[in-house]
C-alpha cells in the first residue's frame, strides 16, 4: 500500500496484535510477525454520491453501520450496494469472501469478516489472509484488544487510526494447527457465552411482566372499593413554560432550570433531564417541581404523551416545562397509590383513548379529557397497602434486572479472560508435532517475494 511509511513507534497490546514488536516473550512453536507478511493490507472508497449509476447495484458495500450491526461476526450483506461501474470509477475494491474488515475512523473497533466478495468505504482497513494465518484467528485477535485497540490510534474524542500505524500491526502467530484449533475452542466457547446473554436478555421482559401483573392485580383489587374521576383526587394540575434555555444541564443547585420531557419516565423520575434557565430570564417559583408531585407528559410523540412518575426526591430550582402537567393530591389519596394507578394497564388503556392530534408525531392530553379520567379511590389504609405490596413486587423485579446486569458484567470479563488465554497460548493444547509458525512464515514470505503482486478487486466495467 502506499502513502506514508510504517512507524517505528511500539505500541503495546492487549493479547496478539501491537504496533511494531513488543518484546514480551511467546508460546512455544509461535512467531511475531508484521500482518502485512501474512496478509494483504488493504482500504475501501466511496464511490462519488452524485453519480446514481455507481449505487443500487449488486455489490455489497459495508460501512460503519453495517459493521456495528455484526461486530465480531461474518458479513453476507450490506444496507447499501455500489455497481461495478462505480468501483472502475473509484478507488473501491472489490475485495474476496473471508476478508477480515477493522474500523479505524468514527467508530473504531468494529471487526467483522466478509462472507462473500465486498467492497468498503474509506473507515475501514482490510486484510486479505495468506495461508499462513487463519481469517477466524485474525478476527478473534482484533476483538481481544477491545477498547484498547484505541491505544494504536489519536485523538480522544474522535479516534482514528491512522495508516502508519496500521502498516506496523504486528500479530503473534501460533502454527497453522494451533490456530485451528484455538478458532474452535473460542467458538464453543463464545456460542455458550452467546445463549447465557440471550437467557439474562429475557430478563428484562420477565421483570416488565411481573411489574406489568402487579399492577394490573392492584388496579383490580383497588377498584373494588371506590371509583372516583381524577379531578376530584388532585387539588391542583399546573402546566408549566418553556423558555428559551441554555442547551446544556445544571451542573449545581443553585441554577435555575426547566425540566426536559425526558424527565418523565414510567414511575421513574430524572431530575438531571434539565436545561439552564438563562440569568436575563427570572425563574417562576410557583412551578418549581417538589417532593410528592406527580408529572405527566401532556403533549409529544404517542409513545411520550401521558407518561406519569411521582417525584420521590428532586433537588431544588428545577421547574416544569409547558409540555407537563403537575399534579397535587388532596388528602383522600396517596401520590404514591395515584401515580401506580395511573400506570396500571387498565389507566393507560384509558388514556390512550384520551389523545388528540392529527399523527403520532404530535398528540394531546387535553385538561377536560385528563379530569374525567375514572381511577379507584379506596380508603388511605387500603392505598398504603396496595402501595406496600406494589413496592415489594417492583423491588424484586429490580433485584432481578440487577442480578441479570450483574451477570452480563462476568460473562463479558470471562469472554474477555478466555481471549486473553486463547492468545497467551493456554486455551488449547501445544502439539508438538504442529509445524512451527516460523518455518511456515519463512516459506511464505519466500514465495511471495519470488511471486509478482497479483492485482485485485476491482470489476471491469459493464459495456
Amino acid at each position: 500500500m502506499a502513502g506514508r511509511a510504517a512507524t517505528d513507534a511500539i505500541i503495546k497490546g492487549r493479547c496478539a496484535i501491537s504496533v511494531n514488536d513488543p518484546g514480551h516473550p511467546l508460546p512455544t512453536g509461535w512467531s511475531r510477525a508484521p500482518l502485512t507478511d501474512v496478509a494483504d493490507l488493504g482500504t475501501g472508497h466511496t464511490p462519488s454520491r452524485h453519480e446514481p449509476n455507481y449505487w443500487d447495484g449488486d455489490i455489497p458495500w459495508i460501512g460503519i453501520r453495517d459493521a456495528g450491526a455484526n461486530h465480531g461476526k461474518v458479513i453476507n450483506d450490506t444496507a447499501q450496494h455500489v455497481t461495478e461501474l462505480g468501483l472502475d470509477n473509484s478507488a473501491a475494491v472489490l475485495l474476496p469472501k473471508n476478508t477480515v474488515c477493522l474500523s479505524r475512523t468514527a467508530s473504531v473497533g468494529y471487526v467483522v469478516k466478509m462472507g462473500r466478495d465486498m467492497a468498503t468505504s474509506q473507515d475501514f482497513v482490510n486484510w486479505t489472509c495468506s495461508e499462513t494465518i487463519d481469517p477466524d484467528y485474525l478476527l478473534n485477535a482484533l476483538l481481544a484488544e477491545g477498547e484498547d485497540i484505541r491505544r494504536f490510534g489519536e485523538g480522544s474524542t474522535h479516534t482514528t487510526i491512522y495508516f502508519p500505524e496500521v502498516k506496523a500491526f504486528h500479530i503473534d502467530l501460533p502454527p497453522a494447527a494451533e490456530q485451528r484449533r484455538i478458532v474452535a475452542k473460542l467458538d464453543a466457547l463464545t456460542a455458550r457465552i452467546a445463549r447465557a446473554r440471550a437467557e439474562l436478555d429475557r430478563v428484562a421482559a420477565l421483570a416488565s411482566s411481573l411489574r406489568f401483573a402487579a399492577l394490573r392485580e392492584a388496579y383490580q383489587i383497588a377498584s373494588a372499593y371506590r371509583i372516583s374521576e381524577l379531578g376530584d383526587l388532585i387539588e391542583t394540575l399546573d402546566q408549566g413554560w418553556s423558555p428559551k434555555c441554555e442547551n446544556y444541564p445544571s451542573s449545581n443547585d443553585d441554577e435555575w432550570a426547566v425540566l426536559k420531557t425526558t424527565a418523565i419516565q414510567a414511575m421513574a423520575y430524572q431530575s438531571g433531564e434539565n436545561k439552564v434557565l438563562p440569568l436575563d430570564l427570572q425563574p417562576r417559583a410557583h412551578i418549581e417541581v417538589r417532593a410528592g408531585d406527580i408529572l405527566v407528559t401532556r403533549a409529544g410523540p404517542r409513545v411520550r404523551c401521558g407518561v406519569t412518575c411521582l417525584v420521590e426526591t428532586t433537588r431544588p430550582r428545577l421547574m416544569l416545562a409547558d409540555k407537563m402537567y403537575r399534579l397535587r393530591c388532596t388528602g383522600e389519596v396517596s401520590p404514591a397509590f395515584l401515580a401506580f394507578m395511573l400506570n396500571s394497564p387498565q389507566a393507560l388503556e384509558r388514556i390512550e383513548a384520551m389523545k388528540t392530534g392529527i399523527s403520532d408525531s404530535g398528540l394531546n392530553l387535553t385538561q377536560g379529557k385528563f379530569f374525567a379520567l375514572e381511577l379507584p379511590a379506596p380508603s388511605i389504609d387500603v392505598q398504603n397497602r396496595i402501595v406496600d405490596g406494589l413496592r415489594t413486587a417492583f423491588a424484586r423485579a429490580d433485584r432481578m434486572e440487577a442480578e441479570a446486569a450483574r451477570a452480563r458484567k462476568l460473562l463479558d470479563r470471562l469472554e474477555q479472560a478466555i481471549l486473553a488465554k486463547a492468545f497467551r497460548g493456554e486455551l488449547v493444547p501445544q502439539d508438538p508435532n504442529d509445524e512451527p509458525a516460523s518455518v511456515l512464515l519463512e516459506r511464505i514470505r519466500a514465495e511471495r517475494a519470488k511471486a509478482p503482486k497479483p492485482k485485485r478487486g476491482r470489476r471491469k466495467a459493464s459495456v
